[in-house]
């Protein structure tokens, strides 16, 4: 599995990072973001979109005094879900870079 991560640079190690924190954010805050585009379309001052931290991050989008959008995440899982895979692509990709032979010593 290392052989696969032996010929990435680090270009390609931090594309592959942006493309899941892309893909991350488009799954995880994609029904949000279409609730509070709407709202803010809304033709009526009557929506709100409201978010808080606290042991959690939370965020309500409310439209017309009806929910429409409600989620939270605990700060433990978020952070592993953002750091996570790309440290464990960092681990593999250094391991499989380390594996090269030792430079032989110079002047003996």
């Amino acid at each position: 599995m290392l052989k696969r991560f032996r010929s990435w640079s680090a270009g390609k190690l931090f594309a592959s990072w942006i493309a899941y924190w892309i893909l991350l954010i488009a799954v995880g805050l994609g029904p949000a973001l279409v609730a509070i585009w709407r709202v803010s379309r809304a033709a009526q001052d009557k929506g709100s979109v409201n978010v808080s931290f606290g042991d959690t991050f939370s965020l309500t989008v409310v439209n017309a005094g009806v929910t429409t959008y409600a989620g939270s995440i605990h700060v433990l899982p978020l952070t592993l879900l953002v750091a996570g895979p790309p440290l464990l692509l960092w681990i593999l990709w250094f391991a499989s870079r380390s594996k090269r032979g030792s430079p032989e010593p110079v002047g003996q």
